[in-house]
């Protein structure tokens, strides 16, 4: 199931459809069948349909768990989990992660590896430090990060190794804001995605990179070269992770002070979670909706605050810490200008008590430099 077009291009529908149905008419056996329906599964969630993709992981995992395949339990537990990252659920994700994690035999899972073109149990190490780094688990991330770079040269499928170059170097470093890190990671990936063919990590890549740059450096240029990248992806069929993308966009032409445009982007970002159900980022999303009330001509303080507070209020939901911090800061930077008399230490000092690790993260130093400036 090597990935040479898009897992929702046209062609690969029709061909797992065509196997569904060959499958049901009694042609093939069970492993088929798990084959088949890790196809089925990959449309809708790359598409972003994620309520439709969290049915099939259940019916996965449900099928799985009657015939005691351990095997397909662990791809299973995974598929369920990535959907649960997806729409903001950070704990019950990392509860099936552990579930997997505890079925892997690296050995014996190679020739299922060889089937889904992804190694099942390294892919599952790299949705663990994606989500805990959501969860400001930083020490433990670091760990996983680890355990999976000692592994890596045992594999050579290319989805694998694309697979951890996306989530365990790009993706941390895009989350915490380390924007020259990550698009150096991401080049690194899109160059390996387009040598190796693999076109779905290429298309993910190309994202991850022009968010980066766009970050970093919001240029005309950079922020077309965002806008193409997200319309390539979408052009494929690929939705899944926009509303990380669509924030970026917004955040990089508020910057560029373009108004209409940051306001018009981000209102097509909450469009999206609402039709999606893609939640992991929609606390930045109220972030930045109070970053660009600070900016309009005419400041809307009271406008900003509420954004913030709702900002933190989802991201304490899903136990979202680095989002949560990051908004918590732009609220008691907010109350500092404002002269209020709100207290920084009792807002910031909680969150950051339950982070572990991290201290050289943008998140973590901009907090603690805020603290250290209120006497």
């Amino acid at each position: 199931m090597s990935p040479l077009k898009a897992y929702t291009a046209p062609e690969t529908v029709a061909a797992f459809v065509a196997a569904k149905r060959l499958l049901d008419a009694g042609v093939g056996d069970d492993s088929q069948r798990f084959f088949v329906l890790t196809g089925l599964y990959m449309t809708p969630y790359i598409s972003a349909r994620l309520e439709s993709a969290l049915e099939l992981a259940r019916e996965f995992v449900e099928a799985a768990e009657r015939q005691d395949e351990t095997y397909y339990r662990l791809v299973g537990y995974r598929m369920l989990a990535m959907m649960q990252i997806a729409m903001g659920q950070n704990r019950e994700a990392l509860k099936n992660l552990q579930r997997a994690v505890r079925l892997r035999d690296p050995g014996r899972e190679k020739p299922i590896g060889l089937r889904l073109s992804i190694d099942p149990g390294l892919s599952t190490l790299c949705s663990m430090i994606w989500v805990l780094s959501s969860l400001g688990l930083h020490d433990q991330a670091a760990r996983i990060r680890e355990l999976v770079r000692t592994e890596l040269p045992d594999h050579n499928l290319p989805g694998t190794i694309a697979l951890y170059m996306q989530l365990a170097l790009a993706w941390p470093e895009l989350m915490y804001g380390e924007f020259e890190a990550a698009e150096r990671y991401a080049a690194e990936h899109v160059a390996f995605c387009v040598e190796r063919k693999v076109e779905q990590f290429r298309l993910w890549g190309a994202n991850y990179q022009a968010g980066a740059r766009a970050m970093r450096e919001p240029t005309e240029e950079n922020v077309a070269a965002l806008r193409g990248a997200i319309a390539a992806n979408n052009r494929s069929g690929g939705y899944f992770s926009d509303s990380i993308f669509k924030s970026y966009l917004a955040e990089s032409l508020l910057m560029r002070r373009e108004m209409e445009g940051a306001e018009a982007a981000l209102q097509d970002a909450f469009a999206f979670v609402e039709r999606s159900g893609e939640r992991f980022w929609l606390a930045d999303l109220y972030r930045v909706d109070g970053k660009i009330a600070l900016r309009r001509p005419k400041t809307d303080r009271e406008r900003a605050e509420a954004c913030f507070l709702k900002a933190i209020e989802v991201a304490h939901g899903q136990e979202a810490r680095m989002l949560e911090l990051r908004a918590a800061t732009d609220l008691a930077r907010l109350w500092r200008e404002a002269g209020a008399p709100n207290d920084p230490h009792s807002l910031l000092e909680p969150i950051l008590a339950v982070i572990e690790g991290g201290e050289t993260t943008r998140d973590v130093r901009n907090a603690r430099a805020l603290l250290a400036e209120v006497v």
